[in-house]
C-alpha cells in the first residue's frame, strides 16, 4: 500500500516537473514582446529625427525611451521566470527519480 502511494507521488511529481520545464521553455522561447519592441524602436528613431527640429517633442521622446526600457525589462523578467520554471521542473524530476530509487 505505501509503495503504491510512493509510486503515485513520484509519477505525479515527475509529471509536474515535465510540465514546469515545458512551461519555462515556452516562456523563454515565446517572442510575444519582440515585435512590440522592434516597432517601438523604429518609431522612436523616426521621432528622434523629428525631435531635433522641434524642441516640443523632446518630452515625448523621453517617454518613448522609458517605454522601450520598460518593455526590455519585461522581456528580461519573462526570461527569468522561464529559467526559474525550468530549474524548478528539473528539481522536481530529480526528486521523483530519487523517490523511485528509494522504493
Amino acid at each position: 500500500m505505501i509503495v503504491g502511494v510512493q509510486l503515485l507521488m513520484a509519477i505525479i511529481l515527475f509529471t509536474l516537473g515535465i510540465a514546469a520545464c515545458l512551461g519555462g521553455l515556452w516562456t523563454i522561447l515565446a517572442r510575444e514582446y519582440q515585435a512590440t519592441l522592434r516597432s517601438l524602436s523604429a518609431q522612436s528613431a523616426l521621432l528622434g529625427n523629428k525631435a531635433v527640429a522641434d524642441a516640443a517633442l523632446a518630452p515625448i521622446l523621453d517617454s518613448v525611451s522609458r517605454l522601450i526600457d520598460a518593455v526590455s525589462q519585461l522581456i528580461r523578467t519573462a526570461v527569468g521566470v522561464g529559467v526559474f520554471l525550468c530549474l524548478a521542473g528539473l528539481t522536481m524530476c530529480l526528486a521523483s527519480f530519487w523517490m523511485l530509487h528509494n522504493l
